[in-house]
């Protein structure tokens, strides 16, 4: 059973061999430490590098995550600006899926490096994501973790 406060308890079975990593975050603003639990089936937990895999589990469903986090674990080139456009076509790729979480958001993202750097191809060549018009650093924003954790109401 998982349970968590304002969460009815949820019955979860993540058959044999599954994997379980327990943990402790302070957190500003907080007296007490942010308890925390990732269960894993044995299926997922195997395949140790997400890239390979290609199923990626990140802790937010949040545009800018999803995207700054695809980019990072793919190596991808991108804008910040285009995490809306890429989630589109997670969407609409059925390549999103959430997954159980409490205190979280999290998501299953579905893909290879190749289908993701066609999906932007077409989408530069389209016309839907464009090319900064001038040449330069690219800052991505920074995520901390009472951002992905303690998600705004």
């Amino acid at each position: 059973m998982v349970e968590g406060p304002g969460v009815q308890p949820i019955r979860v079975c993540l058959e044999r061999n599954a994997q379980c990593f327990k943990g402790s975050v302070q957190l500003r603003g907080r007296k007490k430490p942010l308890r925390h639990l990732i269960a894993l089936s044995e299926e997922f937990a195997a395949s140790s590098e997400s890239a390979r895999s290609g199923r990626t589990l990140l802790a937010s469903s949040e545009n800018g995550f999803i995207w700054a986090s695809i980019a990072h674990t793919h190596g991808i080139p991108g804008m910040p600006d285009w995490a809306d456009w890429f989630a589109g076509e997670l969407k609409t790729h059925r390549a999103i899926t959430p997954a159980l979480g409490i205190g979280c958001e999290p998501v299953i993202v579905k893909g290879q490096k190749e289908q993701f750097l066609d999906w932007l191809s077409w989408g530069v060549e389209s016309e839907a994501i464009r090319f900064p018009a001038s040449t330069g650093s690219i800052r991505w924003p920074g995520f901390n973790l009472e951002s992905l954790f303690l998600p705004a109401k």
